[in-house]
């Protein structure tokens, strides 16, 4: 699996000759580095000045896919010009898009029950945190103990096997947190298939992200003939063909992004 930056010239030819280029990215861990509580997560200066920059292009069809919820990662960003998808596609918005997926919304009574039992399952663990993100739901174990850390994984599965049995709702695990979701065939692959659908100028699309959530991602990009980049070192599994290795390398290449038309290549 190549570094990025170590192909970049063919991969920016790629780009310029596309005419119109969608990019993607998620945020936790491809934009903005990892942190104990969620709410700490911020674009670094250089980051959010490249994006700006690039969503301003006409040319490119520039947005984040996150696993917040689009109240919060729009808020956080807070940039004009982009897509903002939220709840791992759930819900995508920017752009003169109002996308809401109609299954999803009708578990979302259910989805704040189970919210409310997880948050009884494991108050008493320090550390827990329990996000309620209306079509989706996380419990962020990052600052339990070590020897606690088991506890919060069974509490959580006794919670959702019921739900999950019923079929209404699934679960997926991620660094450090676990997911709850509505049970439908859904996720970040489906939301960029749906927004190349709804840009079909876009001739290229690049997807950026760290974690096993944006793997089916990876895979609808490549299908495609775009380009999927995994940030983290290279010892982590990914179906993307192409790596970089952190945030601060991800800034690289929005920099980068922004010379693609203001010099030969």
């Amino acid at each position: 699996m190549p570094h990025l930056l170590s192909v970049w010239p063919s991969v920016a030819r790629r780009i310029r000759d596309a005419g119109t280029a969608m990019l993607l990215f998620d945020f936790d861990g491809t934009l903005a580095p990892i942190v104990d509580r969620p709410e700490l997560a911020v674009l670094s200066p250089e980051t959010r000045q490249h994006l700006a920059s690039l969503a301003m292009r006409e040319n490119l069809i520039t947005g984040i896919i996150s696993g917040r919820s689009i109240a919060d990662v729009s808020a956080r960003v807070d940039l004009p010009g982009l897509i903002y998808a939220g709840n791992h596609g759930f819900e995508i918005a920017g752009r003169g898009i109002s996308f809401s997926h109609p299954q999803a919304q009708q578990v979302r009574e259910t989805l704040a029950g189970v919210c409310e039992e997880l948050g009884k399952a494991v108050s008493a663990i320090p550390g827990t945190i329990v996000e309620d993100k209306g079509l989706t739901l996380s419990v962020h174990y990052r600052l339990v103990s070590e020897s606690d850390q088991a506890t919060v994984r069974r509490r959580f599965s006794d919670v959702l096997i019921p739900h999950t049995t019923s079929g209404q709702l699934r679960t997926t695990a991620g660094k450090m947190v676990l997911e709850v979701r509505p049970n439908l065939d859904w996720g970040k692959g489906n939301a960029i298939a749906e927004l190349r659908r709804m840009f079909p100028d876009a001739a290229l699309t690049m997807f950026f992200g760290d974690d096993v959530t944006d793997e089916d991602g990876f895979a609808t990009v490549q299908e495609s003939n775009g380009v999927a980049v995994f940030v983290g070192t290279a010892r982590q599994p990914t179906v993307a063909l192409h790596r970089v290795d952190s945030p601060v390398e991800v800034s690289q290449v929005l920099g980068l992004l922004e010379q693609i038309w203001e010099s030969p290549l």
